[in-house]
């Protein structure tokens, strides 16, 4: 009986590394987009703030907000490894809970990703170029509202001051 072990051995386990295997077959068929051949290092990049566009983009594509999903990317994404986060692992990861949604999603994600690692703050570019144009909207509208309220007082004081405006004459 020397030399017998019991159970068995990684070559006779056919799911061993089946997701490496999958990856590697999907990379044969060009299925990956290129910009996942660049790395990201993750200490780099903002998580609070990819945070949120993560729960909102998955939630937009599946239709319904499943926070499994999206705690299983963020953890996948902060997961320490030696090698890093690999962006073709995580769509294969994902295709299980998004099916064909995961591809689009883990692109853009990857994106995002690498433009915030290039960022001194750690915030994609489209996510400032974002906030500022938002700010610029509210800036207007607030611009807006005050002429309004500017108008109206002159309007008022008008109609104390000199028996009314064509305002009150209409009615």
């Amino acid at each position: 009986m020397s030399g017998f072990f019991r159970g068995t051995s990684t070559d006779q386990v056919k799911c061993v590394n089946a997701d490496q295997k999958l990856v590697k077959k999907l990379e044969k068929e060009g299925r990956f987009p290129t910009h996942f051949s660049k790395k990201v290092d993750m200490s780099k990049v903002s998580m609070e703030v990819l945070r949120p566009w993560i729960t909102r983009r998955v939630t937009e594509l599946l239709g319904f907000e499943d926070d499994i999903v999206v705690e299983f990317c963020i953890t996948q994404l902060e997961e320490k490894t030696e090698k890093g986060v690999d962006p073709k692992l995580l769509q294969v990861n994902l295709t299980g809970f998004m099916e064909r949604k995961a591809a689009p999603f883990c692109s853009e994600l990857w994106s995002h990703l690498l433009s915030a690692q290039e960022s001194p703050v750690g915030v994609p570019k489209e996510f400032i170029e974002q906030k500022k144009d938002e700010l610029r909207q509210k800036r207007e509208e607030a611009e807006r509202v005050q002429e309004e309220l500017k108008r109206r007082k002159r309007d008022l004081e008008e109609a104390q001051r000199g028996g009314g405006s064509d305002h009150d004459r209409r009615r």
